[in-house]
């Protein structure tokens, strides 16, 4: 499925989310709000970061993390092998930005 009009409306109906990186586990990006090799970027990241997660509970598999900064907070949800990377506005609501997320993933604009 094109990612596109999920990663448009994730933008468009959370006030916090500045910008949406979708890929598959592995980092091969499918859309995005960034250019090309910043995506690319954030995907080697958040991939990593699962696979660290997966590493440190080997009988599960990582399907949600957080980071926070000074200059944003990453929200990354797995369903499966597509990965969506949602970058925030500092102090952002971790339960709406996950909502979000959770509602683009399984609704009309399903990237999973």
């Amino acid at each position: 499925m094109d990612a596109e009009p999920a990663v448009e409306e994730l933008l468009r109906v959370s006030e916090d989310v500045r910008a949406v990186v979708v890929f598959e586990r592995g980092g091969e990006v499918s859309a995005s709000s960034l250019p090309e090799d910043e995506a690319a970027g954030v995907a080697g990241i958040a991939d990593a970061m699962l696979a660290y997660a997966d590493r440190m509970r080997p009988n599960r598999t990582a399907v949600r993390l957080e980071a926070s900064t000074r200059e944003a907070d990453v929200y990354v949800m797995a369903s499966g092998d597509r990965v969506t990377v949602a970058i925030a506005d500092p102090e952002s609501t971790p339960a709406l930005v996950q909502h979000d997320l959770r509602t683009l993933l399984a609704g009309e604009y399903a990237v999973a």
